[in-house]
Parts: structure tokens; C-alpha cells; sequence
């Protein structure tokens, strides 16, 4: 939504720079410290491992090197000191167009600050290294040694506005990291972003430039004084139900974009036993019901109001049942991989809010999630979050009372939760177990029958070759304890198998699979001997009339550049199990602008698999 209100721009008050990377070469001169060092622990770095290195405290970068090698992490993050104060000594070269900038600034007596993630030892280092190239020095230097948490936590950048004494909303900072550019943006500030090594998009409130040399005190001032109105990622949405007599609690602030900080909320319009609080949490206990089947739909106006007096405005509604009522009858259920994290995309993280909040579903499981996809959705839903290594995630509006599996599980495999519902009158929990999975993507299947031409025979032995027959039967095997009990407590496996279902590769329907067919899959029988049907198959029982493809809405052709259509495949499931779920609806779901690959950037629809969105209605204990 556009904002009611737009005051007078705002005057630029201050710029806070970061230190590595930003204004001195740095960046790769601390990649190459850990590099180094993790192959000293028998560890390569490669992309992946950015988020964990660029823009990250010593220590965080320690813990993760010591996790994955045994080593002590103390010992490694002083040997990360040493090193990169030795390389900084010896090699600070400033970036191109800072020296000029920083000069701007200070001729036209913009205050400046220097705000790193690095230890106050090495910043001093640095700080000379410049003034012997000729910059003054900055108002206020904040550092790793000067708040309890750094980036990508806002404390340092407002640290620096406290000590400059000027609001986040009238300063800019200049960054050229993603973990640089999430604190900055989380404190408030107007950010420009001049990327090192990481990508970095522009998005609302975020100018990306090439180099420094193209910054200007008037196109920083700009900056401010053009900083976006507020906006709610939804105009309403609705939260898990209350229940009368029991305290309830919802969070809204995650769904904010472009404001400037600080943010307030208040209430236009709420119930009375409804409190909006400043920090935009929601919270009271709804008055007592009538009878056992009574329920209410409360709805609340939420405005917020960002620094500049801007405001935009949100409805929220909340369904309220009796105290007596019965438990939850109806629970939506979604699989989805999220393509490394949502990355290829731009503002993944916002359209992923978006389809979960336009799915309305209760409980997903996530795979790809890039280690901070789950935590980042949660924390904007106000919902709870299960993450297991660095791809899996179990994401709930419910709460997780149990997590299942092992955390630290690899790139492929599967994590668990224990969801609770609600509770029954009488006070007996109502839960359910959801599984997320996903199984090794080569050799594929589609690709060895349709491109390949492989015989059914054939193409059994080559499953198990993948290893996915291997990995179904583990997953199975750590799911058994709760497969056995699924009658009391129902149990969903939800995943990208990477593998077909043998429900799809029928003789019927052998023309959409490069005239294969029937194929008995072996992933998708292990799943239907261990006791789990497959809900979409269910809703839908016609392969042909209903398809139900999830691989892949971007992929129309073979990415081998030979022009042959990519295999449409069914490669992900919602599977239930337990006769207390029964299926109402299932659907695929990839929603608005999709262009075909490698021209995705701009698509709505943040990933290369259609999501499995699964209906079911959850029955009363007899």
C-alpha cells in the first residue's frame, strides 16, 4: 500500500561507512585470511560460505570454521586476527573514488562515521593507513569491540547515530555487503550499497552503485530527502486463530518495507481486549463465547508511522473461537524449495512473504533454504522456525515444541518438527509431525527416460545410483518412531525428491513422459509401503487431466542449449499419513510474472519449483 501521509524530505545529517571492502580494499584481503585458514582445517571455501565470511565478525566466522573442523574456535578466531592485521599492515589500498568522497563530505561538513565489524585494532590500523593518504578522520568510529552485537544486527549503525546524535532516517550508510546492508536497513538508515565481492540488488531505500566514484554529497542528500513512503508487503492478512480466555500474540513490524526508522504503530480501529503496541506486536485475550461452536472474526486497522511521519496501513484479522470449542479441524500444508535461498531473484525474501502470506497456509516445509531464509521468514511472520544445516527448514504459525532429526544434516536429507495446534478443551495437545526432505538431484530420472531413452529396467538401477533410494530409506527409518504412532498423531512428509511418482508415470499417461510408461519409481513406493499417500494424487487422480507439475515453471527448455523441452515432472510432494487427515484440496501453486531462465531477476515468483499446497481436514479424536 502507498502512503496516507508524505511530509517535507528530510536534510541528510550524517554518513556512516562501513570499513572493508567499502572504503579500502580489505574485502579480499579477509577472504583470503579465511580461505587460507579453512584449508588449514581441511575446509574449501566457495560462494556459499559469503554470508558466513563477508561483512561477519571474527568470531561468527570462527564458529562456523570450528563447527565444521572440531577445532577450537577461540584459537582459530586468534589466528584469523593475526593474520588479516599482518595482510591489513602491509596492503590497505583505499577503494576507488573514497578519498574523494570522504574530502566532499568533510569540505561541506557532513559529519562522518566509521562503522565496522572488525576489531577496533584493526579499524585504527586502517584509519591511519587513510590519514596518510590524506583523510582527516571521522566524527565517531564504532567497532566490533564497542557494541554486544554487530552486523548484521543494527546495534553498530545505531551506536554511531546515538553517538552523532542524529536519527537513522537522515543518515546514509554506504556499505558493500548483504550482511552490511541488512544491518544498516535494520537500523533505519537510507543505504547505498557499492557491492565487493557479494551481490547486491537494489530494493526500496537501497541505491546500488558500481564504485564510490560515482557517489556524490548531493546524490547522498537525494538519498534522504527521496527516501521511499512505507508499505505493508499486504494489505491485510489473518493470523492463527485465539481462543477466548487464553492470551494471544501476533507480530506485524516484519511486514514494513521503505519505512524510516525508528517505525511506531498504533490502532485505528480494534477490539477492546486487543492492544497494538508501539513495536507492533499485538497482544490480550479475547473475551469469553457462547457455546461450544461460537466463534468471531476480530479485526484490527494497524497504522504505522515511520520517522518522517509517512504512514501506511494494514488489516488485520484474527479469528476467535469459544474456550470450549473444538480443536482445529482444518490445517494447509505446503512443500517448498526455495532456489538457493531465493537468490537468482530479486527481493526474493519480500515475494516470498508474499506467497506465504497469500497461500494462507499453517505449515511449510522448506528446502534450499540457504541457512537464513527460515529464520528471516519467521521472524517477518511473527511465526516459529525449525532449521536443520544449512537446507532444510520446517516453517509454522503454530508453535515447534519438538524438533526431530539430526540438526546439522547435510545439503540433502530431512529435519522434523512437532507442531502444536492448539489444544483440545479438555487440555490434550493437538499436533502433528510435518518432515521436510530433499533427495540428491542426479542422476535425474526424466532426463535419463525422455532425453536419454533409457528402458524402465534401466532406469530403476540408475535411481539407486542417485542414492535416493538409499536416502528415502534412512529418512523412513528416522521417521518410524512417529509413522507408528500416526493414528494418534498424524505425520506429513513434505520435499523435493527430485524423483518421479510411479502415481504419474502410468501407461495412460506415457505421452507427457516421452512414451514411458508404466515406470514404478522406486522413491515414491518406498514412501507408499512405509504407510503415506500422496495428497495431490489423492485430490487429483487423473495424471493426465491433472498433471500436477512442480519442475519446473522456468526450465520450458533443456538448459543444454540444445533447444529440447525440459522434462515436466511432478517432483514434489505433500504425503500424509494417519487416519485423521483426510484431503480436501491440493494444489501447485506459482504465481504471477515467471520468465523463462536465465532472465528471472524480475520475476514475481521467487524460485524454479512450483510449491504443493495441500488442503486437509484434521479429525476429532473419538
Amino acid at each position: 500500500m502507498t502512503s496516507s501521509h508524505t511530509p517535507a524530505p528530510t536534510l541528510l545529517q550524517a554518513v556512516l561507512f562501513d570499513m572493508d571492502g567499502t572504503l579500502v580494499d580489505t574485502e579480499q584481503l579477509w577472504w583470503d585470511t579465511v580461505a587460507e585458514a579453512a584449508e588449514r582445517l581441511g575446509h574449501v571455501l566457495v560462494e556459499a560460505d559469503q554470508p558466513d565470511v563477508l561483512g561477519r565478525p571474527v568470531e561468527h566466522t570462527a564458529g562456523v570454521l570450528a563447527a565444521r573442523s572440531g577445532a577450537p574456535a577461540a584459537a582459530i578466531a586468534a589466528e584469523l586476527h593475526r593474520a588479516f592485521a599482518d595482510r591489513v599492515r602491509t596492503r590497505v589500498v583505499p577503494r576507488p573514488g573514497a578519498l574523494a568522497l570522504l574530502g566532499a563530505l568533510r569540505d561541506e561538513g557532513v559529519p562522518t562515521a566509521l562503522v565496522t565489524a572488525s576489531p577496533r585494532e584493526v579499524a585504527e590500523t586502517v584509519v591511519a593507513a587513510l590519514a596518510e593518504a590524506g583523510h582527516g578522520g571521522f566524527t565517531v568510529t564504532v567497532t566490533a569491540d564497542d557494541t554486544a552485537l554487530t552486523k548484521p544486527n543494527p546495534d553498530p549503525y545505531l551506536a554511531a547515530c546515538r553517538a552523532l546524535r542524529v536519527p537513522p532516517a537522515a543518515c546514509v550508510a554506504v556499505e558493500d555487503t548483504p550482511t552490511g546492508v541488512a544491518s544498516a536497513e535494520a537500523a533505519g538508515c537510507q543505504v547505498l550499497a557499492v557491492p565487493s565481492i557479494a551481490r547486491i540488488d537494489p530494493a526500496p531505500g537501497r541505491t546500488v552503485l558500481d564504485s564510490l566514484e560515482q557517489a556524490t554529497p548531493d546524490r547522498l542528500r537525494a538519498l534522504v530527502a527521496d527516501a521511499p513512503a512505507p508499505r505493508f508487503l499486504v494489505p491485510g492478512f489473518t493470523t492463527r486463530r485465539a481462543c477466548a480466555g487464553r492470551p494471544f500474540t501476533a507480530r506485524v513490524a516484519g511486514l514494513v518495507r521503505g519505512a524510516a526508522r525508528p517505525v511506531t504503530f498504533v490502532a485505528t480501529d480494534r477490539p477492546d481486549w486487543l492492544t497494538v503496541h508501539a513495536d507492533g506486536t499485538l497482544s490480550g485475550t479475547p473475551s469469553p463465547l457462547p457455546g461450544q461452536d461460537a466463534s468471531d472474526v476480530a479485526v484490527a486497522e494497524v497504522t504505522a508511522v515511520d520517522a518522517h511521519g509517512a504512514t501506511a496501513h494494514l488489516t488485520v484479522r484474527i479469528p476467535v473461537v469459544a474456550a470450549d470449542a473444538p480443536a482445529l479441524d482444518l490445517v494447509r500444508v505446503m512443500s517448498w524449495n526455495l532456489w538457493l535461498g531465493g537468490s537468482p531473484v530479486d527481493d526474493h525474501r519480500d515475494k516470498q512473504l508474499a506467497v506465504l502470506l497469500a497461500a494462507d497456509v499453517d505449515v511449510v516445509g522448506l528446502q534450499e533454504t540457504a541457512v537464513h531464509a527460515a529464520p528471516e521468514l519467521a521472524a517477518a511472520l511473527g511465526w516459529f522456525h525449525h532449521s536443520a544445516g544449512e537446507n532444510l527448514a520446517v516453517l509454522s504459525r503454530h508453535p515447534v515444541v519438538e524438533t526431530l532429526g539430526d540438526p546439522g544434516v547435510g545439503f540433502y536429507g530431512a529435519a522434523g518438527a512437532r507442531i502444536r495446534l492448539d489444544e483440545h478443551p479438555d487440555g490434550t495437545p493437538h499436533e502433528l509431525v510435518l518432515w521436510t526432505a530433499h533427495l540428491n538431484h542426479t542422476p535425474y530420472g526424466p532426463y535419463d527416460a525422455c532425453l536419454g531413452g533409457l528402458p524402465a529396467v534401466e532406469l530403476a538401477d540408475r535411481e539407486a545410483e542417485s542414492g535416493r533410494v538409499g536416502g528415502i530409506d534412512e529418512i523412513l527409518a528416522a521417521m518410524a518412531p512417529d509413522l507408528a504412532a500416526a493414528d494418534r498423531t498424524p505425520v506429513l512428509l513434505v520435499g523435493d525428491f527430485n524423483a518421479p511418482s510411479h502415481l504419474d508415470w502410468t501407461a495412460a499417461a506415457a505421452p507427457l513422459h516421452g512414451g514411458h510408461g508404466p515406470v514404478d519409481w522406486p522413491v515414491s513406493r518406498a514412501v507408499e509401503r512405509a504407510g503415506l499417500r500422496d495428497s495431490y494424487r489423492e485430490a487429483h487422480p487423473d495424471p493426465v487431466a491433472a498433471p500436477g507439475t512442480t519442475w519446473s515453471p522456468v526450465h520450458p527448455r533443456h538448459e543444454d542449449g540444445s533447444g529440447r523441452p525440459e522434462p515436466q515432472d511432478r517432483i514434489d510432494f505433500v504425503l500424509h499419513a494417519g487416519d485423521r487427515l483426510t484431503v480436501l484440496e491440493s494444489t501447485t501453486l506459482a504465481t504471477g510474472r515467471i520468465a523463462p531462465w536465465p532472465d528471472v531477476a524480475a520475476n514475481d515468483w521467487p524460485s524454479d519449483h512450483a510449491a504443493v499446497v495441500s488442503a486437509f481436514r484434521f479429525a476429532r479424536r473419538g
